[in-house]
């Protein structure tokens, strides 16, 4: 089995960068409990990795696996994300759960350590899936997160990543769920120097 590449990934290829992560992020519980129509979730999502890729290729820290067959954005620490740039997607969000989403948002700021560098995106091709790509991906960025003596902050949507963050260091420091919502983990990494 090859190794997958990865190589830091420059605004010049924003749309493949984009394009890997939506399709990954296709079939993820939350997001798609927030996004349930699909072309809703398709525009916006758009805008949301649009949003949160400006401050990643800001700071060079987009990894990507060399056929962009998987991506990752990265946010340094002590970055405040306005989610406000987000509020044009909210009117796509059934009025019923809009509140619990904002609810979300609040809860993850709770958790959220401004000292750490932040995963808000990994994703991988359904279609190439299961090649390793993710922990590479993964790894990638973490090497140079240790390299620094920093922490790593995150929040799995589902079980399955959190066990392949749990492989990689990070531990579970809370769960977020309201009502009828898929739970989210909030994850800490702390630095192995």
């Amino acid at each position: 089995m090859n190794i997958p590449k990865i190589v830091k990934t420059s605004q010049a290829d924003l749309e493949k960068v984009k394009g890997v992560l939506t399709l990954g992020f296709s079939s993820d519980a939350l997001l798609r409990w927030v996004f349930p129509d699909a072309s809703h979730y398709l525009k916006c999502f758009d805008i949301w990795m649009e949003e949160f890729s400006k401050v990643a290729f800001k700071n060079n820290i987009v990894f990507s696996e060399e056929n962009f067959f998987g991506s990752s954005l990265w946010h340094p620490p002590g970055v405040e994300f306005d989610s406000s740039v987000l509020a044009p997607t909210f009117e796509y969000i059934p009025a019923e759960r809009i509140e619990v989403v904002i609810k979300f948002f609040e809860e993850f700021e709770k958790y959220h350590p401004n000292d750490a560098w932040y995963l808000p995106f990994i994703a991988v091709d359904p279609s190439k899936q299961r090649r390793g790509i993710g922990s590479f991906l993964l790894k990638e960025a973490l090497q140079m997160i240790d390299e620094n003596g920093d922490r790593a902050y995150l929040e799995a949507s589902n079980e399955m990543n959190k066990a392949l963050y749990e492989r990689h260091g990070f531990v579970e420091i809370g769960r977020v769920q309201f009502e009828d919502s898929p739970p989210a983990f909030p994850m800490i990494r702390e630095s192995s120097n």
